[in-house]
């Protein structure tokens, strides 16, 4: 059985970059106030009226009008720390949003979900490293095919072989164009090509 022990503030300090809570059972959160827009704008003495819930899973600024769970900025830092393991997974050159959605009309607009209470455009750093990883394993098994290409056709050039492999990828449809795009820079340097 998961034992989870509810986070409970003891302390709450907010400077002009972090909301930092101390919890009862040792941890502490500590946030970029930037994600506070309330706070973010509020003067310094408004930031620091600040007033634990006698239970100790809610802080109120009065003056401010803003309510904020103990147990929400939990999941947004446990959350934080997983995008963050997951982005560092992944290379900076994998791209991040294969494809944005546009509605049309007069002027273009987003599109976005809602995820986690929080609205989202784009790829999650989850959604990302799904792709990424599938593109990657992709790249691996796709080396002992293309050297097999490439011994079946000793007449083509390494770039004919590559560009062949492109279309057999396109042709399936398993990946976006940019990641597609990824996945041949990929296959490349694992060639040394």
């Amino acid at each position: 059985m998961i034992c989870r022990i509810r986070p409970i503030a003891i302390e709450v300090i907010v400077n002009a970059k972090n909301l930092t809570v101390f919890l009862k059972h040792g941890g502490t959160l500590r946030l970029p106030l930037r994600l506070f827009p309330k706070l973010w704008v509020a003067s310094p003495e408004q930031r620091r009226d600040v007033r634990i819930s006698a239970s100790g899973e809610g802080l109120r600024w009065d003056q401010l009008d803003e309510e904020i769970s103990v147990s929400g900025l939990m999941r947004d830092a446990e959350r934080r720390h997983r995008d963050e393991r997951l982005t560092s997974c992944v290379p900076v050159d994998f791209p991040w949003d294969p494809t944005p959605a546009l509605l049309s009309g007069t002027q273009p607009k987003l599109t976005g979900r809602w995820i986690d209470g929080r609205f989202v455009v784009g790829l999650t750093a989850e959604e990302r490293f799904i792709g990424w990883d599938l593109c990657e394993d992709l790249a691996q098994q796709l080396v002992p095919k293309t050297l097999k290409d490439a011994a079946n056709y000793p007449d083509n050039s390494r770039d004919v072989t590559l560009r062949r492999m492109r279309r057999a990828i396109a042709n399936k449809e398993w990946t976006e164009r940019v990641e597609t795009d990824w996945l041949m820079q990929r296959l490349r340097a694992l060639l040394g090509w």
